[in-house]
């Protein structure tokens, strides 16, 4: 059962339902309205006016406290103005037994900016009876990490826990932009030693055709040829992969190393067998 105008304004007198700053002129037929006190948001500890962007979301405490009798649970919902407005307000339930001032997490779902104001009215909390009393009220839970909350304290005893599965927005960005950097290295990469993979056969098919189309060849001179123009293209191939490959494969560069010393071996063992 809902509690009405009067059972709330009763339950007020009676058992401090709303403690403090409870204003008759906020009370509806099924909800008392709840109004801005303080807004949290860019950090700052509370701030009395705040102009809420377009998808941007802050925090605002409410100058009402609420002392939930064991019989009863709070319900905070959207008012039809504000909902229209663009905003979106989102409560935790009020268990019995819970004493706090009310924190809501306000988004601006519209294209608009919309100014947010102290005194100003954000939502409405409504009141429902429960069918009896529970075992253990929210006042006697260990774990009760925001009662009698006071001011904004985030996460409370969940600050540990929770934490660690929040990515933070900046490393993951800065993560992303690595993986782009990484990406264009290796694009780069790729495409010069590609073209340079071009360069190399077409290099090799033109020496070895105009020696080929000579009146008499000479081997030695052609040998030399090909192995110094192989050796210039390893070369050319291991400063692309140093100036541009950030992440080193170690077992490639091996593999580089023992062609590029058997190639430097061969050239020099052949000219000199030659001279």
């Amino acid at each position: 059962m809902i509690l009405v105008d009067k059972n709330i304004r009763k339950k007020v007198e009676q058992e401090n339902l709303i403690s403090e700053n409870y204003n008759e002129n906020n009370l509806n037929c099924v909800s008392y309205d709840l109004t801005v006190d303080k807004i949290l948001a860019e950090n700052s500890k509370g701030i009395d006016n705040y102009n809420l962007k377009p998808n941007e979301t802050i925090f605002v405490k409410t100058k009402e406290k609420i002392n939930m009798p064991y019989n009863l649970i709070g319900i905070v919902s959207e008012k039809n103005s504000r909902m229209r407005q663009g905003l979106r307000v989102d409560a935790p339930r009020y268990h019995p037994g819970h004493s706090t001032f009310i924190f809501l997490r306000v988004q601006n779902i519209s294209c608009n900016i919309i100014s947010i104001e102290r005194n100003t009215k954000i939502a409405q909390i409504m009141f429902e009876t429960l069918s009896e009393e529970p075992d253990i009220t929210y006042d006697k839970q260990q774990n009760a990490s925001f009662n009698n909350e006071q001011e904004y304290v985030g996460f409370g005893n969940y600050e540990t826990e929770y934490s660690k599965q929040i990515k933070d927005v900046d490393k993951t960005i800065k993560e992303a932009k690595e993986d782009i950097d990484t990406m264009s290295h290796k694009i780069y990469s790729n495409v010069l030693a590609l073209m340079g993979i071009i360069v190399a056969i077409f290099s090799l098919i033109t020496i070895n055709y105009n020696a080929a189309t000579q009146p008499s060849i000479d081997f030695k001179f052609l040998i030399a040829m090909n192995l110094s123009l192989a050796f210039c293209i390893v070369l050319m191939m291991g400063l692309i992969f140093i100036f541009l490959n950030t992440k080193k494969n170690k077992t490639l560069w091996i593999i580089y190393l023992v062609i590029f010393i058997l190639l430097a071996v061969s050239v020099i063992a052949f000219c000199l067998f030659m001279f």
